[in-house]
């Protein structure tokens, strides 16, 4: 049966230890370093991918969500007013959403 380790043995089994470990991350830092790095894309903006410019527009939609009639942005009133004329007249509710549509 062993005896109990002196200090001093324990002293120098932590430093040994703590010399191979810093021996480790030196190799692992010169390895991360020699690595090339990878050079990071920029994403395309939506906006290029639509096609440029987008402006809103006031949609008039039946009950499925399909467009019926499309106003400026300013004609709100005008939109909200055709939307209460369809739901009457057709007897199938209608709304008003804004859109995005590309610039002319």
């Amino acid at each position: 049966m062993p005896g109990r380790a002196s200090n001093k043995d324990r002293i120098a089994k932590l430093a040994a230890e703590k010399a191979a470990g810093a021996k480790e991350k030196a190799v692992k830092k010169k390895k991360k370093a020699a690595a090339p790095k990878k050079k990071r894309v920029a994403k395309k903006k939506a906006v290029a991918a639509s096609g440029g410019r987008m402006k809103v527009v006031w949609g008039v939609c039946d009950q499925a969500g399909n467009l019926v009639k499309s106003y400026p942005y300013p004609d709100r009133d005008k939109a909200d007013a055709e939307a209460a004329r369809l739901s009457e007249s057709k007897n199938k509710p209608h709304f008003v959403r804004s859109e995005k549509v590309p610039m002319e």
